[in-house]
This record gives structure tokens, C-alpha cells and sequence, in this order.
């Protein structure tokens, strides 16, 4: 789907631009879908993405290392993507190596896909995981139901962003009335009002733009930020701004 002209000058960002950080790439073994690194970069030249923050699908369903590794690699060779990094739970054995390796690389962002790989929050390969790129420093992009996420990442210092369908915004609110610092990917925030309530409740600062693409359609999530009732500073800082602060800063509890 085209910007209309009025969608696209609402999108408007200034500085470095509109920056995804949710996007996988590479082959998705769930059903036919093309996920080639080529079809991402189509939809972000026809929706004028600056950036993705791309994670390979290998990564996630074959083997951790292997997808990082081809990960890295497409990074180098098109300097609009950025790299995430991911570990596969299921294998635990080398993931302190891993984090090294990537966080060496440059690898700031994280992606685990409990909801993927089949794990639960509760088990003590995430608490030690967990420990580990709070130490390195990393931001840690993860699904879940909010209550669930919260109790899991206590203690933790590092940055968390969620993500979450906006049927589960109820369990969300009440999180955030007890002062839960969650990042929040607008991914899945496809309900009436929902973004509305977020910025009224905790500030837009915190919200992150994500799409899902090339799985999900970058154009649908554009346009949600843009019929948003949110002025053009508010989506500035959504749809990249807040991200990009959140990447730059320094930490200096690990």
C-alpha cells in the first residue's frame, strides 16, 4: 500500500529518519512467505524506511549462532540494516560466547522468541540469559503477556521492550500503574484508541515503532502511527527517535 500524499508528509521525520525495529528476514518455515533481505528492502524504499532492525529467521528456528553469523553479514553488506542479535533457548550451551561474540560486533539489540521456540519465561536458562545481556549492555526486544514479562525481567537493569497484541492492554495498563518500565512495540497496537491511551498513561517516549515486516505489512503500520491523533514531535520520536536514544545510551551499571 502507497502513501497517500497526506500519510506520508504526517510521516514525516526529521533527523536520520523512520527506523523499524521489529523485522525478520530470511525463510519462515511456519507458511510460504517471502522474507528475502531484497523484499524488506523493496517495502522500505516504497514506505521511505531508513532503517530496519533486522534479525535472521535462521536464528531463530534452526541455530542461534549460524542465523547471528548470516545476520552480521547482511548488515555489512547494507549499511540500512542494523543487526540484532538472538539466542535460542532451547540450546542454552554457548550463549555467554555468543553475546560476547555479537556484543564485539557492535550488537546492542536483542530479540528471544519464547512464543517461537516453545520455552516459558520462568525457566532458569532466561534468568541467566537475562543476567548476561543485562552485563553486556544490551537492549532486549521480547513477546509476552505484560505481567508475565515483568515478573520475569525484575532485577534486571537493562532495557526492555515489549511486545504485545493489544488484547492484552488491560494487563498492560495495570503494569504500568505499578511503575513497570517497559519499552512498548507499536507492532500489535492495531486497536481504536490504543496508541491514544498509551501516550496519555506513560508518556510517548517509551513507544517504539515496529511492523513485522516483510511478514506483515510496513504500510499497515505506518499508517496506524499516522491517523493517530499525535503531533509530529510524538511521531518523530515513535517512529524512531525514542529507539535511537534508547541505543545510544551509555550504561554504566554493567
Amino acid at each position: 500500500m502507497a502513501h497517500s500524499g497526506t500519510q506520508t508528509e504526517a510521516l514525516a521525520v526529521p533527523g536520520h529518519g523512520i527506523i523499524d525495529t521489529d523485522t525478520i528476514a530470511g525463510f519462515w518455515p511456519q507458511r510460504p512467505a517471502d522474507i528475502s533481505t531484497g523484499r524488506l528492502l523493496q517495502m522500505m524504499d516504497q514506505h521511505d524506511v531508513a532503517q530496519a532492525c533486522v534479525v535472521s529467521a535462521r536464528g531463530i528456528f534452526y541455530d542461534d549462532a549460524d542465523g547471528n553469523t548470516e545476520t552480521l553479514a547482511w548488515c555489512r553488506a547494507e549499511p540500512r540494516f542494523t543487526p540484532v542479535g538472538t539466542l535460542d533457548l532451547r540450546k542454552f550451551v554457548g550463549y555467554q560466547d555468543e553475546i560476547q561474540r555479537l556484543t564485539a560486533a557492535g550488537v546492542k539489540l536483542w530479540r528471544l522468541f519464547p512464543e517461537l521456540q516453545g520455552w516459558t519465561l520462568d525457566l532458569a536458562s532466561f534468568r541467566r540469559v537475562l543476567n548476561a545481556l543485562d552485563n553486556a549492555g544490551a537492549v532486549l526486544f521480547i513477546s509476552g503477556q505484560p505481567s508475565t514479562v515483568v515478573r520475569a525481567t525484575a532485577g534486571a537493569s537493562l532495557p526492555i521492550i515489549l511486545g504485545l497484541h493489544f488484547y492484552q492492554m488491560a494487563d498492560l495498563l495495570a503494569v504500568l500503574e505499578e511503575g513497570a518500565d517497559l519499552h512498548i512495540s507499536t507492532r500489535l497496537l492495531h486497536g481504536p484508541g490504543v496508541l491514544e491511551t498509551l501516550v496519555e498513561v506513560m508518556g510517548h517516549e517509551r513507544l517504539i515503532f515496529g511492523s513485522g515486516a516483510p511478514l506483515s505489512s510496513l504500510g499497515s503500520a505506518l499508517k496506524r502511527i499516522a491517523v493517530a491523533e499525535l503531533t509530529s514531535e510524538q511521531r518523530a520520536a515513535i517512529l524512531g527517535g525514542n529507539l535511537r536514544r534508547l541505543l545510544a545510551e551509555e550504561r554504566h551499571d554493567h
